[in-house]
């Protein structure tokens, strides 16, 4: 008897326990820690089944995409049994809020399925979103594959310096269909100083985000140690002397350079407090050249999120088309563009730029000051072709004093007026940039001529130099001053090594020319 009055009390309250446990809240979490692609795909999301794609039609059933190549922006599925809208938001206009952590996503809405983005390609976020932070963001969604009870959840994106840094780290929601209170999930992961979605740096001023949370004190050579040391990529664009720096941020660091992110990598430099608390440092770096810039608190503290790091980065070198460019002669001169592959960019009017299709070099050095001009006129195929004073950067563009794509100078018999010319009128047109300046005797000028498109880029002419009278009044003259002196010596010495103040004939300037200089010194006969 007794044993079943006990058989008995255990079922009832079995029962009841079984009751109590169908009542409660179940929160479900997935931890992500995806990166989204910075793209117009980004990622496509599933939460009943935890799965994510890189499109729609690859992530069946798929709730929430958040995408976007340079902005951050939201898609919700509307296919059924879905709501007919999914994200949450605290306002009626302008798509979902970064909402605050203790808010309440619950069926009061309202909700919206899409969205302009939440953060533009200039950083600059709508509705409480920011960059160099974590957002929350609330949604509905129907787990089943038939109607059923709607679920309610949030989920945390961290965003870097800019819209296209973008981590997906977790997501939480109700199983029974009752609210859910925003806030963080436990333990956030532990810092990876590797990972892919850490901020990245950039020549220029930097505002990084910073993890206070999980990273870890890194012990520096020589500097101390850097409390919750955050990692930065830094891709070096050129070789030479680089300066990181922390010093416009105001705040007490300890920086420092690796040649890798992993445990044991190299530190190449550190620095702490050479700018107040704050830290500046210069490593040299070749061209390529990963590093990964460490920055920490310095006396156990943790820095603030947002931090201001700089870099600046050595000049770039000159184009070293400019060394192996053709000496041009005055008068004809065979030029084309066989074996080129590099395209160039050049200034086309005071306003725009033009790309010059496998441009090739050549350099022209009037020994007179004046006037000239240059003609393509006949040439095989569709010409652009521009001259400048001076040798672009690696990347840059290339500044013309003159440049043209379609003017042929001829008078008859021209056939087409694509080839290229430039002059002081550009035979009548006033398409480009006209030549309207001297070119000085002794200096250098260079110019490139290619292809008008990618396709049809292979170019042969004729290329007509014409202008003063290139004769001297005596060899080594070059300013036609009646003497040879000193500005002449000025002149050959900056050409040494090109064909710029050639006196022998030879194609180079050098000893052979000084002597030809230095032996007819003083006034010309």
């Amino acid at each position: 008897m007794l044993n079943a009055r006990l058989n008995s009390h255990f079922a009832v309250a079995a029962a009841a326990l079984s009751i109590a446990a169908a009542s409660q809240a179940e929160v479900i979490t997935w931890n992500i820690n995806a990166v989204i692609p910075a793209n117009i795909d980004g990622l496509y999301i599933n939460i009943a089944t935890q799965t994510t794609g890189a499109t729609g039609g690859t992530t069946a059933g798929w709730d929430i995409n958040p995408y976007g190549a340079t902005t951050l922006n939201f898609f919700a599925s509307a296919t059924s049994p879905n709501p007919a809208s999914t994200y949450v938001r605290t306002q009626t206009t302008g798509g979902p809020s970064n909402l605050p952590a203790g808010f309440v996503v619950s069926s009061t809405g309202p909700f919206a399925n899409s969205t302009t983005a939440v953060i533009t390609s200039a950083g600059v976020g709508s509705n409480g979103w920011a960059v160099n932070s974590i957002n929350y963001f609330g949604f509905r969604f129907n787990p089943g594959s038939t109607a059923g009870t709607v679920r309610y959840g949030f989920g945390a994106l961290q965003v870097g310096a800019t819209a296209a840094q973008r981590t997906l780290l977790f997501i939480k929601w109700e199983d029974t269909g009752g609210p859910i209170t925003v806030g963080p999930d436990g333990p956030p992961p532990a810092y990876d100083p590797c990972a892919s979605f850490n901020p990245v740096l950039a020549s220029g001023a930097n505002s990084v985000f910073v993890n206070v949370d999980t990273a870890q004190d890194l012990a520096l050579s020589g500097c101390g140690t850097a409390a919750k040391a955050n990692y930065y990529k830094y891709t070096a664009p050129y070789t030479g002397s680089y300066t990181f720096s922390t010093c416009s941020s105001g705040a007490a660091t300890r920086l420092a350079v690796f040649d890798g992110c992993a445990a044991g990598s190299n530190q190449l430099a550190c620095n702490d407090n050479a700018c107040g608390s704050s830290s500046s440092l210069d490593v040299v770096l070749t061209s390529g050249q990963v590093v990964y810039v460490v920055a920490g608190g310095e006396g156990g503290s943790s820095l603030v999120s947002p931090l201001s790091i700089d870099v600046t980065a050595p000049p770039p070198p000159p184009n070293p088309n400019c060394a192996s460019a053709s000496a041009l002669q005055f008068g004809d001169n065979a030029v084309d563009n066989a074996g080129i592959t590099g395209d160039l960019t050049v200034r086309a009017s005071p306003t725009t730029t033009s790309v010059v299709y496998k441009a090739r070099w050549y350099r022209f050095t009037p020994t007179v000051t004046g006037l000239y001009t240059f003609s393509a006129c006949g040439s095989v195929n569709d010409t652009k072709m521009a001259i400048a004073s001076d040798c672009p950067a690696v990347g840059a563009t290339f500044q013309s004093i003159a440049y043209n794509d379609d003017a042929c100078a001829c008078t008859s018999g021209c056939g087409t007026t694509t080839q290229s010319n430039f002059s002081s009128r550009l035979n009548g047109t006033n398409t480009g940039i006209p030549l309207t300046q001297d070119l000085v005797a002794g200096q250098s000028y260079l110019l490139v001529i290619g292809g008008y498109g990618s396709t049809t880029a292979a170019i042969s002419a004729n290329l007509v130099i014409d202008g003063p009278p290139q004769t001297p009044p005596c060899p080594g003259d070059f300013d036609s001053d009646g003497v040879r002196g000193g500005s002449d010596l000025t002149i050959l010495l900056s050409n040494w090594g090109s064909a710029g103040a050639d006196l022998d004939g030879d194609g180079v300037t050098g000893g052979s020319d000084l002597t030809i200089l230095l032996s007819g010194w003083g006034a010309c006969p």
